[in-house]
C-alpha cells in the first residue's frame, strides 16, 4: 500500500501534477496559438529574406574572388598581352582561359580589350554591350554590377587586366540568379521567390511562364492567385532599372506547419516527462550500481572514447542493456575507424593530384605561407623550381593521351626520387610541376640539374614504346620583405626563368638572377 511520504507515493503525485501541468500548457498554447504563429511567421519571413540577402552577398564575394584569380594569373596575362598588343586571333587566348579557368563555377565569362574587342566570350553580345556602355574596358578598378533579363538577375564581377603596369582591358565573370537558383532556394527555405519589375511579377517560383501579375503588397501581405502570402523584399542593392527580388511565404502553410511542429514538440515533451518518471521508479528498485556503471561508460562514449566492455553474466534487463550497449559501442568503434580512414582518404584527395600523386596547386597555396614563416624564423632559405616537360604536346599528339598520362606518372616518380624527404613536389597543371626546397638558390640549381640529367638519361617507358623526353627548369629564391604576395612574386620570377630557358633551346636549367644578367 502506498503510504504518503514514500518515494512511490511522491512519484505518483509528481506524475499527476506533471500531467495536469502539461494539459494546462496545451490549453493555454492552443488558446494563444493564432497570434503567436502569425508573429513567428512574420519574423521568419524577415529572417529568411536577410539570409537570402547574405547568400547573394556571399556569392558576389565568391564571384569577385574568382575574377581576381583570372586577373592574377601571370600566364593568362602573357597570352592576353600577346593577343592585345599584336592584334592576333584570340583562339589561343580562349583555349588558355578554358584550360586554366574552365573549372570555375560561373555562368558566363568575357574578356574585352581596352577598345572593347571581345577576346573571350564573344558570343555574349549583351554582356559586351553592358560592359562597353559602362566604360568598363577602360576602367582601372574592380566593380560588381547587376544585369537583368527575362530569366532574372545576373551578377557581373569585373576586374581590370594589366601586364607589367600596362592596361589591357577587362575580365568579367557572371553568376545568374535565375530559375535553377530560385528552385534551389525554394526547396531549402520552403518559400517562394518573385522578381518584380514596374509593379508586376515577371518571374517567380509560383507559376513559371505565366503572364505578369500585378504586385501590390499591403502591410507586407500579398494576395496572389487567390492565396495570401507574407512578403519581404530581399535587401540587395541591385541598382536602378534592375528587377526587385521579393521573398514570400504562404500564410496558410506557415500556420499549419508551425502548429504541427508545436504539437509534436508538446507531445514529445509529455512522453519524455513520463519516460523520465518511469526511469525514476526503476532506479528505486536497486538499479543504482549497474546504472551507475552504464552512466560512466556513456560518459566515456560522450567524450569520444569507445572502451571495450567485458561480457556480463547477468541475465536480467540490466544484463541485456549492458550487452546491447556493448554492441553499440563496438559498432561505434568500428564506424569511427571507418570514418577516420575515409577522412584520411579525403584529406589526401584534397591535397594531391589524382594522376601523379604529387601535391596539387590548392595545397601549394596553403603550405607556402607556413614554410615561408618557418624559414624566416629559422633563418633558412626557400627556393622554387618550376619544371616543364619539353614538347609535351607532341607526346600527346604522337603517342596519345594515355601514353602522355603514363609519361607524367613516370616523370613525377623521377622528380620525387631526386628530391629530399623535406622537399615538396606539386603538379601545377598539365606538364608543369613545382618543387619547394629549403635550400639557397645554388642548392636549388644543383637539384634542378640533377633532375634534368635524370630525365634526359633514359627514355620513359610505356606499354608500346620508349619516349625520350627532356625538361626545362626555372629556379628562383624567395626574398625577405615580399610580404603576403611572396608566393606570386617568386612564382613569377621562376616562371620567367623557365620561359627564358625554353627560349634558349630547352633542356636546360636557368636561375632567375642569371637570366637577368644574361639579358642585361
Amino acid at each position: 500500500m502506498a503510504v504518503p511520504g514514500t518515494y512511490r507515493f511522491r512519484l505518483v503525485t509528481y506524475i499527476i501534477v506533471l500531467q495536469v501541468f502539461l494539459a494546462g500548457v496545451l490549453v493555454l498554447s492552443y488558446g494563444a496559438s493564432s497570434q503567436l504563429v502569425l508573429r513567428e511567421a512574420e519574423n521568419n519571413v524577415g529572417r529568411l529574406a536577410e539570409q537570402l540577402a547574405g547568400q547573394i552577398r556571399t556569392e558576389s564575394v565568391d564571384l569577385a574572388e574568382r575574377a581576381r584569380m583570372v586577373r592574377d594569373s601571370a600566364r593568362f596575362q602573357e597570352y592576353l598581352f600577346i593577343a592585345v598588343s599584336l592584334g592576333t586571333d584570340a583562339t589561343a587566348l580562349r583555349e588558355q582561359f578554358q584550360r586554366q579557368f574552365g573549372w570555375l563555377q560561373i555562368d558566363r565569362a568575357a574578356v574585352l580589350s581596352g577598345a572593347g574587342r571581345p577576346l573571350v566570350g564573344g558570343e555574349y553580345g549583351d554582356l559586351r554591350e553592358a560592359l562597353v556602355e559602362r566604360n568598363l574596358p577602360q576602367g582601372s578598378k574592380e566593380s560588381l554590377i547587376y544585369l537583368n533579363d527575362d530569366f532574372g538577375i545576373e551578377m557581373v564581377a569585373t576586374v581590370p587586366m594589366r601586364y607589367r603596369s600596362q592596361h589591357l582591358g577587362v575580365a568579367a565573370l557572371t553568376k545568374r540568379l535565375g530559375t535553377s537558383w530560385m528552385e534551389t532556394v525554394r526547396k531549402s527555405t520552403g518559400g517562394e521567390l518573385l522578381f518584380v519589375r514596374d509593379g508586376k511579377v515577371v518571374s517567380s517560383t509560383l507559376s513559371a511562364g505565366a503572364a505578369p501579375a500585378a504586385f501590390i503588397p499591403v502591410n507586407d501581405r500579398l494576395e496572389l492567385d487567390q492565396s495570401s502570402y507574407l512578403v519581404r523584399r530581399v535587401p540587395v542593392n541591385t541598382g536602378a532599372g534592375v528587377d526587385q527580388l521579393w521573398f514570400a511565404l504562404s500564410q496558410e502553410q506557415i500556420t499549419l506547419r508551425l502548429v504541427e511542429q508545436r504539437n509534436i514538440i508538446l507531445g514529445l515533451a509529455v512522453i519524455g516527462a513520463v519516460a523520465i518518471l518511469l526511469v525514476g521508479l526503476l532506479l528505486l528498485r536497486n538499479f543504482s550500481a549497474p546504472v551507475g556503471r552504464l552512466v560512466s561508460l556513456m560518459q566515456a562514449v560522450a567524450e569520444g572514447h569507445f572502451p571495450v566492455i567485458p561480457a556480463t553474466v547477468r541475465r536480467d534487463e540490466i544484463g541485456y542493456l549492458t550487452e546491447r550497449f556493448s554492441e553499440m559501442v563496438a559498432s561505434l568503434r568500428d564506424k569511427q575507424a571507418e570514418i577516420d580512414r575515409i577522412h584520411g582518404q579525403l584529406a589526401q584527395q584534397a591535397t594531391t593530384d589524382a594522376l601523379t600523386g604529387c601535391y596539387n596547386r590548392r595545397y601549394l597555396y596553403d603550405l607556402f605561407p607556413k614554410l615561408w614563416s618557418e624559414a624566416l624564423r629559422s633563418n633558412k632559405d626557400l627556393s622554387v623550381l618550376i619544371v616543364d616537360l619539353d614538347h609535351f604536346k607532341q607526346v600527346n599528339d604522337r603517342y596519345g593521351h594515355l601514353a602522355g598520362d603514363e609519361v607524367l606518372r613516370q616523370f613525377s616518380q623521377i622528380l620525387m626520387g631526386c628530391c629530399r624527404v623535406s622537399d615538396f613536389v606539386f603538379r601545377l597543371g598539365g606538364e608543369e610541376f613545382l618543387i619547394l626546397t629549403s635550400v639557397d638558390v645554388e642548392g636549388a640549381k644543383v637539384l634542378a640539374e640533377k633532375i634534368r640529367v635524370a630525365v634526359a638519361a633514359e627514355p620513359l617507358h610505356t606499354a608500346e614504346q620508349d619516349i625520350p623526353v627532356t625538361v626545362s627548369i626555372g629556379v628562383a629564391q624567395a626574398q625577405v620583405g615580399e610580404g603576403r604576395e611572396g608566393l606570386s612574386i617568386v612564382l613569377g620570377r621562376a616562371d620567367r626563368a623557365l620561359y627564358d630557358a625554353k627560349q634558349r633551346g630547352r633542356n636546360r636549367v636557368l636561375v632567375h638572377h642569371e637570366a637577368q644578367r644574361q639579358r642585361a
